[in-house]
Order: structure tokens, then sequence, then C-alpha cells
């Protein structure tokens, strides 16, 4: 269930149907069951016992569902246990290091959870963040006593605030946005919507922003058939317009994802530079705005690279990001509750565990564990707010 994402009565229904189909023979456990089992393993994760002699790194990140309530999240790796060079971080290769929900952060919450998270691991190497205010504030009073440990920027965030800066501002770039938005009102009620362009995201917008350039291309190939798309001519006509501005676009983008590709590998080194400029090849468009963000993805491993010699970093927080997303496929309608005890998934979302693992999870967290923890951490959720709301309702 955790590695599919699927819900818990998902779950509970796919090994129903296993069963009555003859492909296995168990006692089918119910949603109830499932989700009894996945906090007390999450739970286990939160409170086991972590390697405190080898350096750590850490990711660490808010996510937020409604309601008043940040929950910061921090997951960890040893830094020797990162295969750097051979592929990006896996949801397998992290520890759940600290999971606090947060009616208030700002750096002096957030720098109170780092310390007491360092009972856990040691005090961390690195600490990898996408640095939004609260968390910078933080994680740099954290390192006024430990100054040993490194904050690096998370190099997508930093590449899609590049993009943001070189295109926000554009007349060329806010009109192209607004003619995508007017063709998708004119067509989402007509038989031509398969046409409709993505949306682009309210917040983070740059963040994936490549899927607005891919379906203009994709859009200007149906344009230039020999006999063109009939519904491509009559709504995306005004497309052929911006041939040479997405050619431009396309190529910045493709500056900044490749930097991303390259140091979500690689990670930062001495040689980090020159992996990157090789993966670049010649950068021929002269344009001052693709020269710029070329020059920052430079200045930006220059500034975070580590000085000593065979010491690399992580300078990326996107399996953080994933773990949200298949904790919030696994929440599903409860995410629009609020935080729930379900945050704990997250302990089982992360890390490797044998059969001898979960056994001893199972074993060593009865259920009386996770709910005292619940009940003492999340306190009156808004799951249970909106309970009382509509039994008080109800006459």
């Amino acid at each position: 269930m955790v590695e599919a994402g699927s819900s818990l009565r998902g779950a509970s229904a796919a090994m129903r149907v296993l069963v009555r189909q003859g492909f296995t023979s168990l006692v089918v456990p119910s949603f109830a069951i499932i989700r009894s089992w996945l906090l007390r393993v999450g739970y286990y994760a939160l409170t086991r016992p972590l390697d405190c002699r080898t350096p750590w790194v850490w990711l660490v990140d808010h996510t937020i569902q409604i309601g008043t309530q940040k929950l910061l999240v921090i997951l960890g790796c040893p830094l020797d246990q990162v295969p750097f060079g051979q592929r990006a971080l896996q949801l397998a290769d992290l520890k759940l290091v600290s999971l606090v929900p947060m009616e208030q952060s700002n750096g002096d919450t957030v720098e109170a959870e780092l310390k007491r998270a360092t009972q856990r691991t040691g005090v961390p190497r690195l600490i990898v963040s996408d640095q939004g205010s609260d968390l910078k504030k933080g994680i740099a009073n954290f390192q006024t006593s430990h100054p040993r440990t490194v904050s690096v920027l998370d190099v997508a965030h930093y590449g899609a605030t590049l993009l943001e800066h070189a295109w926000d501002n554009q007349p060329r770039w806010q009109q192209f946005v607004k003619d995508l938005q007017k063709a998708s009102t004119k067509l989402r009620q007509t038989k031509a919507a398969y046409l409709l362009a993505p949306r682009m995201r309210p917040k983070a917008r740059f963040m994936n922003v490549c899927v607005q350039l891919r379906f203009a291309r994709r859009v200007l190939k149906l344009l230039a058939r020999e006999v063109p798309h009939a519904q491509a001519v009559k709504y995306y006509r005004w497309l052929k317009d911006y041939q040479e501005d997405l050619v431009v676009w396309e190529r910045e983008h493709g500056l900044v994802q490749t930097a991303i590709e390259v140091v979500r590998i690689e990670g930062l080194h001495t040689e980090t530079l020159s992996r990157l400029e090789e993966a670049w090849g010649k950068i021929d468009d002269l344009r001052r705005s693709s020269v710029r963000i070329a020059e920052q993805l430079r200045g930006y491993i220059r500034y975070f690279q580590p000085t000593k010699a065979g010491e690399r970093f992580v300078a990326s927080t996107e399996i953080l990001e994933s773990s949200f997303g298949k904790l919030k496929r696994i929440e599903r309608d409860q995410s629009s509750d609020g935080l729930t005890g379900l945050v704990l998934a997250l302990g089982a979302i992360v890390g490797t565990s044998t059969e001898e693992d979960l056994k001893q999870a199972l074993e060593s967290t009865p259920q009386k564990k996770v709910n005292n923890w619940v009940g003492r951490t999340l306190g009156k959720t808004m799951q249970w707010f909106r309970k009382q709301f509509f039994a008080e309702t109800k006459a």
C-alpha cells in the first residue's frame, strides 16, 4: 500500500479482490486495521534509535493542509550512505528524524526543534531546505551554536526563483500566460476540451513551468502539419507569434533543469561545476537573460560547494517533496480535515523494512502509544472539531 500510494480503503478492497479470485488466502484486514499498522510502524520509525556516530544530512521543510498548523518534517541520511554519482536520493535511503506539528512557526520555534532533533542523529553536518523565511532564520540560529553545520538551498527552488525573476516581469511571458488562460476559458465547455492547457500552480508556479512549455511545443507541431489540426488552428493559431519566445524560454528552462539534474545526482563538490559545463555544452544564445541565468547557476555551485577536499553535499529536497505527495495520496479525503494521526505514516513511507523489522515495530508499539502521541502532539484536530460541529447540529 505504501509503495503504491494507495488509500487505506483501496488497499483493503484490493486484498479482498485477490482473495475472492483465489490468488491468495488470508484474512483481509479492514481499513481501520491497516491504518493501525501503518501508524504503529510510523511511530516506531520516529522513536527508534538512530546511528549518531556518523555525520548526517537533514532535509527540512513544512507541509501545510488546512487550518493553522504546519508540520515540520526532518528526513535524514548518513552522508556516507548517500549514493553520490550513481543516482538521486530515494525514499528508501531516508529515515524519519522529526515530525512536529507547529501552531506558530518562526526562527525561534524552528531552532528549538532542530536542537531537539540532534538527540536522534547528533548534530548534522548538512541541512538542506528551501530556505523559507522561518526555516532560514531557525537554521541560521542553529548554526550559531553549531558552526560545523552547513546550510544549503535546494537547487530546484533556486532554479525556479531564477526563472521567476527572468520571466515574471517580461510583457511577452505575461501575455503568453494570459493567452493560454483565455484559450482554456473558451475550450472548457466544448468537445475540444482535450486541448486544454495544463493549469499553472497558484503557488511555486515556476517549479513546474515545463508542462506549459511542453504543451505549447506540442500544439505548434499540430499547427505545423501539412494539414493543420482544425481545433488547434481554431483556438491556438496565436501561438505561432510566440515561436521565437518559446525557443528562448525552453533554452533557459533547459539551463536550469540540466543544473538540477546534475546536482541531484552528483551533489555539490569541487568537480560539480565542470560536470555542469560539460552537460550544458556550448551556450550559443547571447540573450542577456540566458547569460545571467547560466552565470547565477555557476555562482550557486561555487557558493555552496564544500571547500574540504573529497567532501560532497546533498543539494536537493525533491525526495522530501515526494514523501509529502505520497502521504497525501494515502490520506486521500482525510487531508481535507487538516493534520491527523496519519502523518505518522511518513515513518513507514521512508526507509526500508524487512519482515523482521515490521514484526519488531508492531510488537514493540501498542496502539495505546500511538493514541497517546496523537493526543499529546496534535491535540484536538480539525477532524475532531468537524465531528463536534456536525454532532451539535444534527438536531
